[in-house]
């Protein structure tokens, strides 16, 4: 792939109709960033960071670096607190009680059934076997963090919607936890992410009551968008201000 300075799934691909402003999108982002300096005393924010990155990079090439970086600090933790702020309503934590401790045994719970980075990919640095699959140097191996944080083998009631498990996780299911991958290819916002969707969370919940509508003809069946980001399912969620306790 040599038309993408980072890999996108939507490279290669028929656009859906959601996607096809991408181009037009980064496209009007280089024609801006053509046009301003890179910064003299450091960086104070995502458009000076992509300007100041050394190399021999064209502004188109800046341009989608600005546009994945907005994605990964903006899409992925909006998602997220979307879905935690969801079942948070749906379970009962939108509740002036709640506390700190139950945000964040949500939130870990929100990330091990609907984690946003659904499927991570890597590349195999020398051949190997995967539980009896041959594996050459170079090749780029998938793992489907969703499948693996609803594995019967290493969770209780996997399809479950259980925050309580987090109150002991074995160390297995602490190997198996991988919201943000593992290793070298770590996300970098792991514990800033978790603990601004902890804040946001118990902000939103502890002061609100919500209520959820999917928008669907059958409620039972609430699917999510499957796409870069593992996404809610359509519908409302409305939130209106506590009442003050008497």
């Amino acid at each position: 792939m040599t038309s993408s300075v980072v890999a996108d799934d939507i490279v290669g691909h028929v656009l859906r109709r959601s996607h096809r402003t991408v181009p037009a999108i980064r496209a009007g982002l280089a024609e801006q960033l053509d046009q301003l300096p890179a910064p003299e005393d450091g960086a104070r924010d995502l458009v000076d960071l992509v300007l100041g990155l050394p190399g021999d990079l064209t502004p188109a090439d800046r341009a989608q670096l600005l546009q994945r970086l907005v994605l990964s600090t903006v899409g992925f933790t909006g998602v997220t607190l979307e879905w935690v702020v969801m079942l948070g309503i749906q379970h009962g934590y939108d509740t002036p009680t709640v506390s700190h401790t139950q945000i964040q045994r949500l939130v870990k719970e929100a990330l091990r059934l609907y984690p946003t980075a659904w499927r991570l990919i890597r590349v195999a640095a020398t051949a190997h076997d995967i539980a009896g699959s041959r594996v050459q140097e170079g090749e780029h191996v998938l793992i489907g963090t969703h499948a693996i944080h609803r594995s019967a083998a290493v969770w209780d009631r996997p399809l479950d919607f259980c925050p309580s498990r987090w109150e002991q996780p074995t160390d297995a299911q602490r190997r198996s936890y991988l919201p943000f991958g593992k290793g070298d290819g770590m996300c970098p916002a792991n514990g800033f992410a978790v603990k601004a969707l902890e804040h946001l969370a118990h902000l939103i919940l502890h002061s609100h009551q919500g209520h959820v509508r999917p928008r669907t003809r059958k409620p039972h069946v609430r699917k999510p968008h499957v796409r870069t980001l593992l996404a809610p399912p359509t519908g409302w969620t409305r939130l209106t201000p506590a009442p003050p306790p008497e």
